[in-house]
């Protein structure tokens, strides 16, 4: 065990205090890990989508003091009782879903949405005792998805913790503990495009590019990127999308425009934007016969789905998936490796970096549009 282990430790965390104000940079005090429980220094984290939609607080209870982040990479301090298999030492990535390996779901080989470590946006404790590790002179700050990353120190549940290969760079693997995991899986694990099938993405923000690579790795001969901001083009050929279609463009809905291009449909649609008609237009735009249709943005919670019957007895598939079907324990180390063996690439993910201190540029860029990640080193 590290010098620290079992004692507080103090470092700075980024702490959000009020819904859309800037972030913080305090100390905090960060309490040993419990049972079930590691605490691990963060070194790279990154901003997503997700940070922003709930530091915004438009959609759901506000709750604050909170310590956001999920997107990150560190180093195991210590350990709490129980945990045996992660060590101080080991190089890790924080996720915020995770994997007991001991539920119906872990112990199927089609889901991860592990029944006890499943992602919870609610929760502001941990499970051990329903209380935070986090406090500022005695109070409490709440966890954010289990993770927490915005701090120089965090505690996370062991089974949210996937320990990978120490030769990776932790400043690009970082992005794999989230958003590139979700769009890559959805076409890898989910749509399974067969080689030389064609493949559109409907979103090209950081989730949709990444199931664009996703096509790519599978060797798709067609990757159609359908997006209403024509800005998000140019960049997405990097990551294999060979044409884009946007609908702003046509008076016929764009399903429709794609069966022209594609003779009748694509062979699979993935659908990364959460906005309920691309979700309806990602499963008509599928071939008859053989097409499949991935969902994995998030809709609004009064959404509905509707499409007319016949679209599924003409032999068309609709399928949802959570984190890319990727259970974070078992398949990440897997992810990173295919990084190491040059498979898939990162860097181009990454369009910025900025120093912890400037943690709130991150927010800007990210509300701007201007950035896909921004990688946030810790040790400015």
């Amino acid at each position: 065990m590290s010098s620290t282990a079992g004692q507080v430790i103090k470092c700075r965390a980024a702490v959000s205090w009020e819904a859309g104000k800037p972030l913080v940079i305090q100390e905090v005090e960060v309490a040993p890990p419990q049972a079930m429980e590691v605490r691990m220094k963060i070194l790279f984290t990154s901003l997503c989508h997700t940070d922003v939609y709930f530091w915004e607080a438009k959609g759901q209870e506000p709750m604050f003091p909170r310590i956001f982040g999920h997107e990150a990479a560190g180093i195991v301090e210590s350990v709490g009782e129980g945990v045996t298999d992660l060590a101080p030492g080991d190089h890790v990535l924080p996720v915020f879903t995770g994997e007991c390996k001991e539920c119906a779901h872990c112990l199927s080989a089609e889901s991860n949405m592990c029944s006890l470590l499943r992602i919870n946006t609610e929760r502001g404790v941990m499970l051990a005792d329903g209380q935070s590790r986090f406090s500022i002179n005695g109070q409490p700050i709440y966890h954010f998805l289990g993770t927490s990353t915005f701090s120089e120190y965090t505690v996370v549940h062991s089974g949210c913790v996937a320990k990978i290969n120490p030769l990776a760079p932790l400043d690009k693997v970082c992005i794999l503990s989230c958003g590139f995991c979700t769009g890559f899986g959805a076409t890898v694990n989910v749509a399974k495009p067969p080689k030389g099938s064609t493949v559109a993405v409907f979103g090209l923000g950081a989730v949709g590019l990444s199931a664009a690579e996703g096509a790519r790795y599978s060797g798709a001969s067609r990757i159609i990127g359908v997006d209403i901001n024509p800005n998000r083009f140019e960049q997405a050929k990097k990551f294999g999308v060979t044409e884009f279609v946007n609908p702003k463009d046509y008076d016929k809905p764009v399903q429709e425009v794609i069966a022209e291009i594609t003779d009748g449909g694509v062979d699979r649609s993935i659908e990364c934007t959460g906005n309920v008609n691309a979700m309806i237009s990602a499963f008509e735009s599928v071939h008859d016969g053989w097409g499949v249709a991935v969902l994995v943005g998030v809709p609004h919670k009064d959404a509905v789905f509707k499409t007319h019957p016949v679209n599924f007895l003409s032999e068309r598939t609709l399928k949802g998936t959570f984190y890319g079907n990727f259970k974070p324990r078992t398949d990440l180390p897997g992810v990173v490796e295919k990084y190491l063996n040059k498979e898939i690439e990162l860097e181009k993910f990454i369009t910025h970096e900025v120093s912890f201190s400037d943690i709130n540029k991150a927010f800007d860029y990210m509300l701007q549009g201007a950035s896909l990640r921004c990688i946030i080193r810790m040790d400015d």
